[in-house]
């Protein structure tokens, strides 16, 4: 029998006792991320290569919150890097039940200009290094019960810029690259009780968009049926839906969180 005794829907999204890694762990959106899983009770711990970064925002989230929150050195194109800071965040959360994969990279030049090491550096960041958190996560979850992976793809995802709009041709396409390499774990782990699943924002007032010079940004916030870029915090409704059990019965999915970019 379901209980539906007033706030049934509440519950459904708390995360008490839940142990979560963000990788990609420092600036703004991380802090957004990382704020929304202490908010509902979860134990966060925050890693990138700039360990100090991640420890000052872990230390914030902390005392905001009463939650533990730790910062955690790792560069996630290294897989060795990845395993360790993967056990450090286990051993020192007592688990990890919450994979956020929001580590991130990106190299802006016409296709035909763009060296291989700018490339290969996109690549082994975003997907390589995703799938490195992934395995990772999934080998401790597999014998756990299970958990819920949540991956950073983008709107360019399902997007192809002309030259005046954007040249990250690598970026893109290693964002396509993490939409089906989402839909392929859920479908690999479903019987372990992993859920996998990816947010895709658009353009947001942090990182890439802060890159942009005025008239390209002018350009691509005309192109956004809301007419202007997304906060931060407008990122974690579809954050805490798919890290809880409110969304125990969705995997595979990418939920684009846009302001219509997508079908402008």
């Amino acid at each position: 029998m379901i209980d539906f005794s007033p706030g049934f829907a509440t519950r459904r999204f708390r995360l008490d006792g839940k142990r979560a890694l963000i990788t990609g762990g420092r600036g703004a959106l991380a802090e957004a991320m990382a704020a929304t899983l202490a908010d509902l009770g979860c134990s966060v711990a925050l890693a990138s290569r700039t360990e100090t970064d991640c420890a000052a925002l872990a230390a914030r989230i902390s005392e905001r919150f009463g939650v533990q929150a730790i910062g955690l050195a790792c560069n996630i194109a290294d897989e060795s890097s990845v395993e360790t800071a993967i056990a450090e965040a286990i051993e020192r959360l007592g688990g990890l039940d919450i994979l956020i994969n929001n580590a991130g990279a990106s190299w802006w030049g016409l296709p035909q200009d763009i060296p291989l090491k700018g490339w290969q550096k996109v690549i082994d960041v975003n997907v390589t290094g995703t799938f490195l958190a992934c395995r990772h996560a999934a080998r401790h979850m597999i014998g756990n019960g299970g958990g819920s992976i949540v991956n950073v793809a983008s709107v360019g995802a399902f997007l192809s810029y002309q030259p005046d709009a954007g040249q990250v041709v690598p970026y893109t396409t290693s964002k396509a690259a993490i939409v089906h390499l989402t839909s392929d774990l859920a479908a690999q782990w479903a019987g372990h009780g992993i859920r996998v699943n990816a947010i895709a924002p658009g353009s947001i007032e942090t990182g890439m968009t802060e890159t942009l010079d005025p008239a390209t940004q002018g350009k691509t916030r005309a192109g956004i049926l809301l007419r202007r870029f997304g906060r931060p915090e407008e990122v974690c409704g579809a954050l805490a839906l798919l890290a809880s059990d409110a969304g125990s019965f969705i995997t595979g999915q990418t939920y684009l969180v846009d302001g219509g970019q997508s079908i402008a």
